[in-house]
């Protein structure tokens, strides 16, 4: 089968899109299958891959390194005709999607779509638009795609049940992302250490654990207040890693700084993607407070590490964390995630019977079975 895959966003960048995108395209391939990849360009960087073609782009804000598709090409429909695709997969209600569907209509094949992201939870990006508005924006733009593809799909049923209440008729199917399992279930106690070493870490410290974009919609000022509390409460050794970069790094520094948990929060800025698995071993647990995910990469790597997950109860994470089997999930109040952190914390039995049911969980979502999955629906659809 060849499968043309449209995205906004794809390497160097690094978010969930970019991962679940790049993982199923390297299964497809070992399967057999032949992939071409269409998306932005970004600056200074040279793909490695072969079969990828870069529309020109432009970066409308310096907030965020997120190069913009101009989908204008006349080398692109030769490039895709050449390709001769089967079927054509966009990962983007904007922007892509147009050529996209124009490509897919003239070559007579299905497309399909796949809806990541609740874009109307990023209006703070477009400030002042307000956030009403980029709801009725996006629902009018999926509605009057509807028309135009073959099938939508998503990450997660939170996810599918809001297409729904769009109005949408067209065909949706629950589709999760994936990981490679086994790379995250890989040992490696030098480089554990070396980590430990380079931010100061005891072996007697419980980390508490976030990973992913430092930006505002992630609630990452939650974690610190949380940390505040435990602080107040007198539970020591225990501290709070943020592994990543993003706009709201610098306000975040800022807010650990008032509250004086400069010993207690260390921020690590951009890890290579290579080293992230070796973070999470060394993890006592993984916590996120957002409550804009469909789908969190992260929290399906955390449980392949086998480390449990505390989180807020949200669309996305409500579809993967069953309470009490390999997470905690909690109110979105600070409070009440101080509070079962403490209970973890002080209930090792607890932490080590979720430990065991993360492990368990997370076989749903590698990448060989999920790339499987994604393949039926492709030849089922162009049946």
């Amino acid at each position: 089968m060849r499968i043309a895959l449209f995205t906004n966003c794809y390497k160097p960048i690094v978010n969930g899109v970019v991962i679940a995108i790049s993982s199923l395209r390297e299964a497809f391939e070992k399967k057999g299958h032949q992939t071409y990849v269409f998306a932005p360009k970004v600056d200074d960087y040279i793909d490695e891959e072969d079969n990828i073609f870069r529309y020109h782009s432009i970066n409308l804000t310096r907030r965020i390194k997120y190069p913009l598709a101009i989908p204008l090409s006349f080398r692109a429909k030769k490039v895709i005709n050449q390709f001769n695709p089967d079927i054509i997969h966009i990962h983007h209600p904007f922007l892509l999607s147009s050529p996209a569907i124009i490509y897919g209509r003239e070559l007579g094949i299905p497309r399909i779509l796949t809806l990541h992201t609740q874009y109307e939870k990023y209006t703070h990006y477009l400030a002042p638009i307000p956030e009403k508005l980029i709801q009725e924006v996006v629902k009018q733009i999926v509605t009057n795609l509807a028309h135009k593809i073959d099938c939508f799909t998503t990450p997660s049923s939170s996810m599918k049940e809001l297409i729904k209440n769009y109005g949408i008729k067209t065909r949706i199917e629950v589709i999760p992302n994936a990981i490679k399992l086994d790379s995250f279930q890989e040992n490696n106690e030098k480089k554990c250490q070396e980590i430990k070493e380079k931010y100061k870490i005891k072996d007697d410290e419980k980390i508490i654990l976030y990973l992913g974009r430092v930006a505002r919609e992630k609630s990452i000022d939650k974690l610190i207040e949380v940390m505040s509390l435990i602080n107040k409460r007198g539970i020591e050794k225990v501290r709070l890693l943020i592994v990543g970069n993003g706009p709201a790094l610098e306000e975040l520094q800022e807010l650990v700084e008032s509250l004086q948990l400069k010993e207690r929060v260390i921020f690590t800025g951009e890890v290579k993607n290579e080293e992230v698995k070796y973070y999470y071993k060394i993890a006592y647990l993984f916590v996120t407070a957002s409550l804009t995910e469909t789908f969190g990469i992260v929290v399906i790597e955390a449980l392949a590490s086998g480390i449990p997950v505390l989180a807020v109860k949200a669309p996305g994470i409500v579809d993967i964390i069953t309470p009490g089997v390999d997470g905690i999930l909690v109110e979105n109040k600070v409070q009440k995630f101080a509070e079962a952190l403490e209970e973890i914390i002080k209930n090792p039995q607890l932490r080590e019977e979720l430990c065991q049911g993360a492990q368990k969980t997370s076989i749903q979502y590698d990448i060989n079975t999920i790339a499987d999955r994604m393949l039926s629906l492709y030849q089922e659809i162009i049946g």
